[in-house]
C-alpha cells in the first residue's frame, strides 16, 4: 500500500472543495473508494455510472499514463504515485 497524491479537476474539485488529496491505497479502485467515502455520493456519482462502471467522460492518469493503457481500475499504486482525475469538458 502506497501513499499517493490524487489531483482533482473541474467539477470534481468543486464538489470536494479541494484540488488534491493525499491518501493510502494499493490500487486505483481502492483510492477512488477512499475519496468517495470521504467526499460522498455526489463525487461518487460523477465518477461512476448507475451500474458502478467508470463514466466514459472521466479520464484518469497514473503518473501521466492513461489507465486505459494500464490495468484500468486495477492499476496498482505505489508510494509517491500521482493520480489525476479529470472530467471531460463539453460545450458547443
Amino acid at each position: 500500500m502506497g501513499k499517493v497524491e490524487i489531483t482533482l479537476y473541474g467539477t470534481l474539485a468543486r464538489i470536494t472543495g479541494e484540488k488534491s488529496s493525499d491518501l493510502e491505497a494499493s490500487t486505483l479502485k481502492e483510492a477512488i473508494g477512499v475519496l468517495t467515502e470521504k467526499y460522498g455520493e455526489q463525487l461518487k456519482n460523477r465518477i461512476y455510472d448507475e451500474k458502478g462502471n467508470l463514466r466514459r467522460f472521466v479520464n484518469i492518469y497514473v503518473n501521466g499514463k492513461d489507465i486505459r493503457f494500464l490495468e484500468h481500475l486495477d492499476t496498482e499504486l505505489s508510494d509517491h504515485d500521482k493520480v489525476s482525475i479529470i472530467p471531460a469538458v463539453g460545450g458547443g
